[in-house]
């Protein structure tokens, strides 16, 4: 039986990041080229690193490193190393010229994988034209998310009148190793990224399956539209997708019911990634830091006796016999979900339903949400006055619901951007206070070195 694994012949892990002809002479002995559909669906199920390919589940991690989700104590410092600490620093550059920056490599890693998958399965042998429609659609909203994800990192936020000259991301669309790497502009990049996906619609199935969340399906597809519109500021398309993805599925875990957890007595354990029935699409981590403290600022957001995303996602370190404070349990020896979810979708459409003044509509999705994350009995109702009001607490909420999940540097970018909230993000490291600026350039990441040099029509982002 072919083993699916060996089917990376290619070497993706360095696809996507040079063009240079040595990597071309390599011919790879045994290896498998895939030809039946059923290769191109062991290709999309792979969901964890095997040989050259970094599978459909590994995402992006350096965003947290970057934002004011995390704090930073005398006791965590000592566990980042050089590249985290550039991060958290906000530094001209993340990495030396010899490394490799992961959450860029494992983006592009999946582009490549897609790519193959959108380009041949629809010659593959053994399978139905239906089947193949949906693989090739899977592979279209894998590579979506990749991009949207990648021009939100090392990019400027979307704007309407800046977004046809900004510079993007490279757009990835082929398997020739020389193929060139210039740098899409961010109008492109998202024009390429609402084309898979309008393209998937209507390929997929409805809802997610219990253990195999990671596959796309048409309620991820259209919650993965809600948030490239929403990155947009195009509201009407956001709310539409948002609202889209809600009808087709709107299942929420309520707090109340969850077990204890086993690793952090007397804290609460949400369902593991597959098994959690919120996730649209399975998507998480490629870090290597596991421990991250939560600033004291989201902290003193939640009501702590009656809030269980408190109780859910943090506990005190003094269960190590320590004193700074609170850390994340999602990452603490986990694997976060960052990928999409129905309490994103609540979130996105209350936001819309802000934003175009309708604060009753807003209110109740907010509601809703709270309802299945409060103590049952306890106040968990928002009440507001205005669609103002009603935005200020949606943004809270967000950050409630979704920290440390990849969203927070993302969303300051676009609330300074929009709506001038005039943010700063501030980390203090071994007595040294460091701070990005709202219209700092160093709150896009930098390339690696290590890219540009192997591809030099990549150019580097302003610092």
């Amino acid at each position: 039986m072919k083993n699916i694994k060996y089917i990376l012949l290619l070497g993706a892990v360095l696809v996507s990041l040079t063009s240079c002809k040595k990597y071309l002479d390599v011919v790879p002995k045994g290896k498998i080229i895939p030809k039946t559909t059923n290769d191109y669906r062991l290709l999309l199920n792979q969901t964890t690193a095997k040989g050259s390919s970094v599978g459909f589940v590994s995402s992006f991690s350096n965003d947290l490193l970057m934002s004011d989700d995390i704090e930073v104590n005398a006791f965590s410092a000592s566990f980042y190393k050089a590249s985290d600490q550039n991060l958290l620093m906000f530094a001209d550059h993340i990495y030396q010229d010899f490394e490799s920056d992961p959450d860029w490599e494992a983006l592009y890693n999946q582009v490549y994988v897609a790519n193959l998958v959108i380009k041949e399965v629809m010659e593959s042998e053994g399978g139905t034209e239906a089947e193949k429609n949906k693989l090739q659609a899977e592979a279209r909203v894998h590579r979506a998310y990749a991009f949207l994800m990648l021009v939100n990192l090392y990019a400027k936020p979307y704007s309407t009148s800046g977004a046809s000259a900004d510079m993007g991301v490279p757009l990835r669309t082929g398997l020739d190793f020389e193929e060139k790497l210039n740098r899409a502009t961010v109008q492109e990049v998202y024009n390429f990224i609402l084309n898979d996906l309008q393209l998937a619609l209507g390929k997929l199935p409805l809802t997610p399956e219990t253990n195999y969340n990671y596959r796309p399906v048409q309620a991820g597809a259209e919650a993965l539209l809600a948030r490239t519109y929403l990155y947009m500021n195009n509201i009407a398309e956001a709310f539409k997708y948002a609202d889209a993805a809600l009808k087709s599925y709107n299942t929420l875990n309520n707090y109340n019911s969850l077990p204890a957890s086993v690793v952090f007595a007397g804290n609460l354990q949400l369902p593991l990634n597959l098994q959690n029935k919120e996730i649209l699409q399975l998507k998480s981590t490629v870090s290597s830091t596991s421990l991250f403290y939560a600033n004291a600022a989201l902290i003193a957001l939640y009501d702590k006796q009656n809030d269980l995303r408190f109780k859910t996602l943090y506990a005190s370190d003094a269960i190590f016999g320590l004193n700074n404070g609170y850390i994340s349990t999602d990452w603490t020896g986990n694997t976060p979900a960052k990928g999409l979810s129905t309490a994103e979708m609540y979130l996105t459409r209350a936001e819309c339903n802000a934003r175009n003044g309708k604060t009753q509509e807003a209110l109740q999705d907010l509601n809703t949400l709270r309802a299945s994350r409060y103590k049952t009995g306890s106040s968990y109702t928002l009440n507001a006055g205005s669609p103002a009001e009603a935005l200020s607490l949606v943004k809270a909420e967000r950050r409630r619901e979704l920290a440390f999940r990849g969203f927070r540097l993302f969303d300051i970018k676009r609330y300074n951007a929009v709506d001038g909230d005039n943010i700063a993000i501030t980390h203090t490291i071994n007595g040294k206070t460091y701070t990005l600026a709202p219209a700092s350039p160093r709150s896009v990441l930098p390339i690696g070195r290590k890219y540009i040099d192997l591809n030099p029509e990549i150019l580097q982002n302003p610092r």
